[in-house]
């Protein structure tokens, strides 16, 4: 299939210098064979460990979460951080889970919720493009859809880096993913949401100038990329938002999807960009705390703006 990655390990990833990639897999594993509890409470002595420093991931996450929440105090704002460090910590340390334990392991540490309103774009002839942010839980929530529906999504290959991109394309297509190296053309990737195949869609990772256009993200000029509207019209698809959850007290994951987002075929790119936004910042306001805030999501700014990160 034209543009589908699915890597395969040849001798060079048994190497020497890749040793230490396969060794780390081991601790991988065996923190995903202990009970939930146990991981959670690791993740809450690490969280609190990570706070204490003074470290470039936090300075970045202060930075966002004072452009976004600019109402929020300063104490506010350090305990929306503290809730995200441990979401963070539990959610790394089970990523073993992806890897190595079973559907039902995973479905059984789930809640589903919503699925009713894709089914009835489904029945009017729609497709599908799940809009979603980049929040913590993300990778569980895809593998958790793709055990029930054909999902599609393009993603960044890890270059020079064969047993890591192998081991993240492992979990990723472990049930019924499709997925594509998003330098790929977008012909084949059509064609699959054309028939049937749910598209898992990305949209708030800064790539810089180059296609991109700004609109409003939290009152903020974000560069976007301007495709969701062309690519909604050209698939015949809704875009349904997705809400990927994982609650640090519970010990439980969620995906929730939401009602279709309206107008993003119509109007000029920056209303088209601006509803994409808007619909992105619903789905995180339901916890502001889920979101990747280390990422310098600002990072590119208008002509004649300043840098968001200097001290970064």
């Amino acid at each position: 299939m034209a543009g589908a990655h699915r890597p395969q390990l040849s001798r060079e990833a048994f190497l020497p210098r890749y040793w230490l990639t396969w060794l780390a897999l081991i601790p991988v594993w065996l923190l995903a064979l202990l009970p939930m509890r146990l991981r959670a409470a690791l993740g809450d002595l690490m969280a609190a460990w990570m706070l204490r420093f003074d470290s470039k991931r936090k300075r970045i996450a202060l930075t966002n979460l004072k452009l976004c929440y600019p109402q929020l105090s300063n104490e506010e704002r350090q305990a929306l951080l503290l809730r995200h460090s441990r979401i963070l910590t539990h959610t790394f340390l089970s990523y073993g889970v992806l890897l190595f334990r079973s559907a039902e392991y995973l479905r059984a540490i789930f809640d589903v919720q919503g699925i009713e309103n894709v089914q009835a774009e489904e029945a009017k002839g729609n497709n599908i493009i799940m809009l979603t942010p980049h929040t913590l839980a993300l990778e569980y929530s895809a593998q958790r859809i793709t055990m029930d529906y054909k999902g599609v999504c393009a993603i960044r290959i890890h270059s020079g880096k064969p047993v890591l991109d192998w081991v993240v394309n492992r979990f990723r297509n472990r049930y019924r993913a499709i997925l594509f190296d998003n330098q790929a053309g977008m012909r084949e990737l059509i064609k699959l949401i054309r028939g049937g195949a749910w598209l898992y869609y990305l949209p708030d990772e800064d790539r810089g100038q180059k296609n991109a256009v700004f609109a409003p993200f939290y009152g903020v000029p974000k560069a976007s990329l301007a495709m969701l509207g062309k690519l909604a019209k050209s698939c015949r698809a809704s875009v349904i938002p997705v809400t990927s959850i994982y609650c640090p007290d519970k010990r439980r994951f969620s995906v929730s999807f939401g009602k279709p987002v309206e107008g993003l075929t119509s109007g000029s790119l920056v209303e088209q960009i601006t509803l994409q936004n808007q619909a992105m910042e619903r789905i995180l306001d339901a916890d502001p705390a889920q979101y990747m805030w280390s990422a310098k999501i600002f990072r590119t700014r208008p002509a004649g703006e300043k840098k968001l990160y200097k001290n970064c």
